[in-house]
């Protein structure tokens, strides 16, 4: 990729967790390759975003995003509707865009990544959302509802810098104890579904995140569409567990159905909390719909 590009953009999100000499690390890739580059430091919810899309007006080439899903789901957002490519550089506590890329955890190798020769473009799709009435948002990784919900609730940023990855296993134990099954009536590109259990995900990528495990075969994020699985309240177990039977096998799980659709709206009984790519984003109802091939993403040649 290094022949078409001129100029890089780097947002760094300097909250992540990982502490590496950031930009020495991008020089010593970008000065020897005769890059030009420039770095935007994040200080507050939304600044990834916003940088995004000053780099494209000003002529970016690539923008890079130093940080966890959070981050390179803002920067995403900034990119969407451009020309302008993305790279991951993973910072954060989970990552799990980057492993569902084949990013590497290195950073100095994934900034290799981005501007080498043989490195080549994959469309993400994402997912537009509106919460309630008229909330808006939207997600590259997935949503939960339910002890999905409650397990990002529970994982605080105070637990994450203490725990890191491992804080969501914490918040998942703790929130397992408070988990009830809902009623949940979903509208599926415009079929009609009753459900019940104690947690569904509505999912654009196939990586859990489960050391061992890939990702889920069936799920794409290149796809032009979502993924919906429910966990029913045998066993209480997360959607993540429940991946653990099938993943592999190509096939839903007879407890943990699976559904897909472009077009999604849930209401549940009661009311259930839900987590968008990490963040608390209120209360059921939902309704989602997928952005095809929203943003491009720098990728190996083999990805």
């Amino acid at each position: 990729m290094t022949s078409n590009i001129k100029y890089i953009h780097v947002v760094v999100n300097p909250a992540s967790g990982q502490p590496e000499p950031v930009l020495s690390t991008l020089n010593s890739v970008f000065y020897p390759a005769g890059i030009k580059w420039g770095v935007s430091i994040t200080a507050a919810g939304g600044d990834a975003k916003r940088f995004a899309e000053e780099a494209v007006a000003r002529g970016a080439d690539l923008v890079l995003a130093y940080g966890g899903d959070g981050t390179q789901m803002e920067v995403a957002q900034g990119l969407r509707g451009s020309d302008v490519p993305m790279a991951i550089l993973p910072g954060g506590t989970a990552n799990l865009l980057s492993v569902e890329l084949g990013i590497p955890k290195d950073l100095a190798q994934a900034v290799q990544l981005a501007v080498d020769k043989n490195s080549t473009t994959r469309p993400v799709d994402m997912g537009r959302v509106v919460v309630g009435d008229d909330t808006n948002y939207e997600f590259i990784l997935r949503i939960g509802i339910g002890l999905e919900g409650k397990k990002i609730e529970k994982a605080d940023r105070q637990m994450k810098d203490k725990y890191g990855e491992l804080a969501y296993t914490i918040g998942g134990a703790e929130a397992m104890h408070e988990a009830q099954a809902a009623k949940y009536h979903l509208v599926l590109d415009g079929k009609e579904i009753e459900t019940e259990g104690v947690n569904l995900l509505i999912t654009n990528a196939g990586n859990f995140g489960m050391k061992g495990k890939t990702r889920w075969k069936e799920i794409s994020v290149s796809d032009g569409q979502l993924d919906v699985l429910v966990a029913t309240s045998k066993g209480l177990r997360t959607v993540a567990a429940a991946a653990k039977d099938v993943i592999g096998k190509g096939s839903e799980s007879a407890s943990h159905p699976m559904w897909h659709a472009k077009e999604i709206s849930i209401v549940a009984d009661p009311p259930q909390l839900i987590n968008g790519d990490g963040e608390l984003w209120g209360n059921t109802p939902i309704k989602i719909q997928v952005i095809p091939a929203a943003v491009n993403v720098v990728v190996a040649a083999s990805a």
